[in-house]
């Protein structure tokens, strides 16, 4: 298969056309693929330990406690079901049980699945971050049963990002003696760090109905940045939790049925998860968020939480929540991020998301005089993801192009207080910055689309002091079969990590191969984690591009929504909006 290099402005004609090319990097696809159905890279360190973020995993534990076998759904779709009964699944029962439990997601009956994990890889080896999953019942394996997000790495292998609250069974005998198992938990959504198997957890100031907190990036000084819950406002969940734990029955008037606490007929853990749920389903609802800079000791122990501040000093009357998060932070103890601030026209105030840097007690906004036509019509500004130890800061702005919002990706040289807006794939491109290294280069994606729906993407390297921008398909050999999507990370060896589709074999849940009728492998498209080698001195090649491949890459585009995915909820460790 070959690959173009030319940009889509060019003709159809020239499309064909050999070009002398130099591929300066090779593919390496990580070792996940056996893992889950998607794989999404978020950091590299200076060792070559990689985090990734897997969706829809492999290989999920079934817990038998909470099916009921007797049960008319059972017995009428399973195939064997006294071999189910004793935890031997063939392929189809297990699919459909699979298929019932996810049906289920959320409801205090039925075991949980994870969408997310996290795991820590090389080239070789690849090991499960278990954030504050548990071991099953029968203590053999983990429950797969929390989502987890593993965002950023450090040089001694501290990985930080955030997981729910482990889930748990509370058994309980209801008043008309019907015993039932209740699947709860103590918190939603926390950050943790993760190193050598250990897991310790990063709790948010205030931390009613568990607190909120989650963690994007960590230093070589063991100093983790990220946001968390610091206020509740109103006090509506404290009397929720209270009303819980009030054992006072409440008489309903009524001789001939028995009464119960507020809670119901439910054990207080029952309640309590509700609680849980009902916060981590509406967080700025509920609280004030700011970001936060935790400091772990060389152990990894916690030993201090600072809470940073909001671009403007609300009036202390102001019931409205407001929210700041820090997203990384360079070895000289500055960070960056995004932050509410106050824009203002005409006399009237508008909230917007802002980048912004954290140096010491200050916070400094990039953007102070946005983009008039931006500030009307978007609700952030600008955003930062990465700042190396030159205190170059990378993110992107919202600008108005041909009267449209885009994103366009920038360099900050804070020494300087110097702006440079490179040029990128085309004028009304959208493109992205995700990490800087200390030599200067920037990886990120953009859009390679001039259509206003449906835009594909491609990762990026750009060299700030060669003032070069490299599209991922310059950087490659003409016939790789990975089209690179993003470029999520780039560590001081000029290793990138990153985020490619290509044409692979279909697994089932048990992550195996799937064969078809006549024994060969179902060839479908898939989103895989990839690492990128620099290759001293570069391969020379020509490279062309029929029409078949112009059109394989359209054919593709289906799955560009799971980048979204892979962005929001996964890989972009760096990258959040309000």
């Amino acid at each position: 298969m070959t690959k173009t290099r030319l940009y889509a402005a060019l003709s159809l004609a020239l499309l064909v056309t050999p070009v002398s090319q130099a591929a300066k990097y090779r593919v390496v696809e990580l070792p996940v693929v056996a893992e889950g159905k998607s794989s999404f890279p978020s950091a590299i360190n200076e060792n070559s330990n990689i985090t990734v973020n897997v969706s829809t995993p492999y290989n999920i534990p079934i817990d038998l406690e909470l099916l009921d076998f007797d049960s008319d759904t059972l017995i009428n779709n399973l195939t064997d079901i006294e071999s189910a009964r004793n935890g031997d699944f063939n392929s189809t029962d297990y699919e459909f049980l699979l298929s019932l439990i996810r049906s289920a997601d959320g409801l205090q009956s039925a075991q949980q699945i994870a969408n997310t994990i996290s795991f820590l890889t090389s080239e070789i080896e690849t090991n499960y971050i278990s954030g504050f999953d548990k071991l099953t019942d029968q203590g053999n394996e983990f429950s797969i049963g929390t989502n987890i997000n593993i965002r950023d790495i450090n040089n001694s292998d501290f990985a930080v990002g955030s997981g729910e609250g482990p889930y748990g069974k509370v058994e309980y005998t209801t008043e008309n003696g019907e015993e039932t198992n209740f699947v709860v938990h103590e918190f939603g959504t926390r950050g943790f760090v993760s190193h050598s198997g250990n897991t310790v957890g990063l709790p948010a100031p205030a931390q009613i109905a568990g607190g909120f907190s989650d963690a994007y990036g960590i230093n070589e000084s063991n100093q983790v940045v990220g946001f968390g819950t610091t206020l509740f406002i109103p006090d509506s969940l404290d009397t929720a939790l209270s009303d819980c734990e009030n054992e006072e029955l409440i008489d309903d008037d009524d001789p001939n049925t028995v009464d119960f606490p507020l809670r119901g007929d439910v054990p207080i853990e029952s309640c309590i998860s509700s609680v849980v749920d009902s916060f981590s389903n509406s967080i700025s609802t509920f609280s004030q968020l700011r970001g936060l800079i935790w400091q772990l000791d060389s152990q990894g122990n916690l030993i201090d939480t600072k809470i940073l501040g909001l671009l403007f000093e609300p009036e202390a009357d102001d019931t409205i929540n407001y929210s700041s998060q820090a997203l990384a932070i360079n070895d000289n103890g500055v960070a960056v991020g995004i932050s509410n601030g106050q824009y203002t026209e005409n006399g009237a105030t508008v909230i917007r998301n802002f980048g912004v840097i954290y140096d010491d007690d200050q916070v400094i906004n990039l953007t102070p005089e946005p983009d008039r036509i931006v500030a009307r019509t978007s609700q952030t500004i600008s955003s930062a993801a990465d700042i190396n130890n030159n205190n170059l800061v990378v993110g992107y702005q919202v600008k108005s192009v041909n009267g449209s919002n885009r994103t366009k990706f920038f360099v900050y040289d804070m020494n300087l207080e110097k702006f440079t807006f490179p040029d990128d794939f085309f004028l009304g491109s959208s493109s992205v910055a995700l990490d800087i290294n200390n030599n200067g280069l920037v990886v990120g994606y953009g859009e390679i689309d001039a259509s206003l729906t449906g835009r594909r993407t491609q990762g990026f390297l750009y060299d700030y002091e060669a003032e070069q921008f490299y599209s991922a398909r310059d950087l490659i050999s003409c016939d790789s079969p990975y089209t690179i999507v993003q470029a999520n990370s780039i560590n001081d060896k000029n290793e990138i990590v990153a985020t490619a589709l290509y044409n692979g074999p279909a697994r089932d849940s048990s992550g195996d191969v799937i064969i078809d009728s006549t024994g060969s492998e179902i060839i479908v498209d898939l989103v895989v984690a990839v690492k990128l080698e620099p290759i001293i001195g570069g391969i020379d090649e020509k490279c062309d591009a029929p029409p078949s491949q112009i059109n394989r890459e359209r054919q593709g585009a289906s799955l560009y929504w799971l980048l979204g995915l892979g962005c929001v909820l996964l890989g972009c460790r760096r990258l959040k909006s309000f």
